[in-house]
């Protein structure tokens, strides 16, 4: 028989080792084994990388198959948890977050009772919040005056646990109308914006936000 060369031997072997070639090819390759050392060497390496032990393969398996649906569990777990906590944020940022609702003399007038009480009157279809300062002294024109602010709310949506003022099911007057604390002591009303933690912290004044209010009500007036 010709003498087959190692490097067509050992691009067979795999193929020989799984079982997949002819008998003339099998007995070929072994026929060259038996009499080539480094032939036999790589077999036995090839072997040893690949063999499974019949009795194993099961339990190997099994192993695998319960490692993977483990991780796919993890992965299911992870992506539901994301999914929830976008979810969230999307409701928290459509029911919850507030924005200005833009002052109009059509919906926001301020008004006296039979005893001089001063309040703010919202007629406008729904509110989430109202934001009220007790008076303050503040120069507008040269004088020291005693100034309130005020301005609403509103929300993308209605909150199950923080409705807005009104729905639009039942209008109850009672609850668009805001009495002034110290109202006595008011000179004038303005409607701006303010965040209370910016001023305490010095990152914004009363003046300035003073400077882009919009007088409503005036003492006397």
């Amino acid at each position: 028989m010709k003498e087959i060369k190692c490097s067509i031997i050992q691009d067979i072997l795999p193929l020989y080792i799984d079982g997949v070639v002819s008998q003339d090819t099998k007995e070929m390759v072994e026929e060259h084994l038996k009499h080539c050392e480094k032939c036999q060497h790589e077999h036995q390496q090839m072997k040893h990388e690949i063999y499974i032990p019949e009795e194993n393969k099961a339990s190997l398996f099994k192993t695998i198959n319960k490692k993977w649906r483990k991780k796919k569990i993890i992965i299911s777990c992870i992506s539901a948890f994301i999914t929830t906590l976008i979810l969230l944020g999307v409701f928290e940022y459509v029911v919850h977050y507030e924005t200005v609702i833009p002052y109009s003399e059509d919906i926001v007038k301020i008004e006296n009772n039979e005893d001089r009480i001063l309040f703010a009157h919202y007629y406008g279809k729904s509110y989430a919040s109202v934001n009220v300062t007790h008076p303050m002294l503040l120069e507008v024109d040269g004088e020291k005056k005693n100034i309130s602010f005020i301005y609403y709310n509103k929300t993308f949506a209605d909150s199950p646990t923080r409705q807005l003022i009104n729905n639009g099911k039942v209008r109850n007057e009672q609850d668009f109308i805001f009495e002034f604390p110290e109202a006595e002591e008011i000179d004038a009303v303005y409607y701006a914006e303010y965040d209370v933690e910016k001023i305490a912290a010095n990152k914004d004044s009363w003046n300035n936000i003073l400077k882009d209010a919009v007088l409503i009500w005036k003492k006397g007036e």
